[in-house]
């Protein structure tokens, strides 16, 4: 249960309590694809794993690696894993704004090269940048958002709590996906001629993608946040709104503008948990550390972060340095999150989380400013130990106005989770 967003859910589908599930929040969908991709590697793992022995024969390996390897790929266009999820973020944002769609992962387009969010009405898309002009930027960029959200999480799961599962594959799929895919957004002779055999071949508006190649999308409208959705022109085929940007609509400023986020997005490959180093061991200590750099690209230009996990015996820190970028300036952030700190009242035990953001971003969420605004961020996750593998959850969030990868909200709010996390333990 995710509230409020449940009810913009609720609105969206013009149905009930239940209908809302059909649009997930960020935080369902997220912790929906970590759960299935756990469960996976860990079927896999058991299969070939002799928890007597710790040795594996090099065939064996060989075949271990292979059929990971194998899984990742295929699942990749599977419902409920990273190619599904990566909709189902842009899906989200949408559904704040009560702009209903479809995810067609759900048909499972096993090797299809684009797959779209469809059944979007061109009124819905006109209306929600009239509405709030970031957050129909966000929207175009929040599908790498949730992907790379789903390495960060499975990362800290592997390392924090011990987990051993073979996700490396997972996260070179993701990770390299993501960068080609910006980095080709900058390419005219791929994403043009692709663009107009889109245009040619969808004559029906409910087949159509919301928005075409992403990041065209979101760098077009990233330079003319002022301007009506309508601005675009008629489709080629002369009916509904032409949706797709290419290459011939950006200036070359802002052509050079996506070229250099898509080298940027190379940041996310500095991590030695991608390269199966799950935990680096501080000397006598008892003290492990690990890091990652992430490059977020967001409503009004990048996030760039540093990433220190550290665990010890008894806790697990986080630590993050943040760089808010638009495009005159950057604006610094610091972050800080303890990880299932035992608290202990009587005869109740219980697993408490919290997190905190504070710094500056861009004032209104502006690409083009060099004020600044204070943002803070707070949340905090509270599990209670019922049993050894059941633990119901309460997590309740507060933030100013501002941009945080993985919540939907870029105005203040305040919004309370309830669900049951479910632990295997050896």
């Amino acid at each position: 249960m995710d509230i409020p967003y449940y009810s913009d859910a609720i609105q969206t589908t013009q149905g009930s309590f239940f209908s809302s599930f059909v649009n997930p929040s960020m935080n369902q969908s997220l912790c929906f694809s970590a759960s299935l991709y756990n469960g996976v590697h860990d079927g896999i793992s058991r299969l070939f794993f002799n928890k007597k022995s710790q040795s594996m024969t090099w065939v064996k390996r060989l075949f271990y690696n292979l059929t990971v390897f194998g899984a990742d790929f295929i699942l990749t266009y599977s419902p409920g894993f990273n190619g599904w999820l990566h909709e189902e973020y842009h899906r989200s944002v949408m559904t704040r704004f009560h702009v209903n769609s479809f995810d067609d992962m759900n048909l499972f387009p096993v090797f299809e090269s684009a797959v779209s969010v469809s059944h979007v009405k061109d009124e819905d898309l006109i209306r929600f940048k009239k509405e709030s002009a970031a957050d129909f930027i966000r929207m175009n960029v929040a599908g790498i958002e949730g992907e790379y959200l789903l390495v960060d999480k499975l990362e800290k799961e592997n390392f924090f709590y011990e987990h051993d599962l073979p996700h490396e594959y997972l996260y070179l799929f993701s990770t390299l996906n993501s960068i080609s895919y910006v980095q080709m957004c900058s390419q005219p002779e791929v994403v043009d001629p692709e663009t107009d055999n889109f245009n040619l071949n969808e004559p029906a508006i409910e087949e159509r993608d919301f928005t075409g190649f992403d990041f065209l999308a979101w760098t077009y409208d990233l330079f003319r946040p002022d301007e009506d959705y309508t601005k675009r022109g008629i489709h080629p085929l002369g009916n509904g709104i032409d949706r797709y940007i290419k290459t011939t609509d950006l200036t070359n400023e802002e052509l050079d503008y996506l070229w250099l986020q898509g080298k940027l997005q190379w940041l996310n490959m500095i991590s030695p948990m991608i390269f199966g180093i799950k935990k680096i061991p501080i000397v006598r200590l008892g003290i492990y550390a690990n890091f990652s750099v992430h490059h977020f690209l967001t409503s009004f230009g990048n996030d760039i972060s540093c990433n220190f996990f550290i665990k010890s015996r008894k806790n697990n820190f986080v630590f993050a340095y943040h760089s808010y970028q638009n495009y005159l300036r950057s604006f610094p952030a610091l972050e800080f999150q303890m990880i299932d700190y035992k608290l202990d009242i009587n005869k109740l035990h219980f697993l408490v989380s919290p997190r905190i953001i504070t710094g500056f971003q861009p004032v209104s969420q502006k690409f083009m400013t060099d004020e600044s605004a204070f943002f803070s961020f707070f949340e905090c996750k509270i599990g209670f130990i019922a049993t050894k593998n059941l633990i119901p959850v309460i997590n309740f969030s507060c933030k100013a106005n501002g941009w945080v990868a993985g919540n939907e909200f870029l105005n203040s709010n305040l919004s309370f989770r309830f669900g049951l996390s479910g632990r295997l333990y050896q």
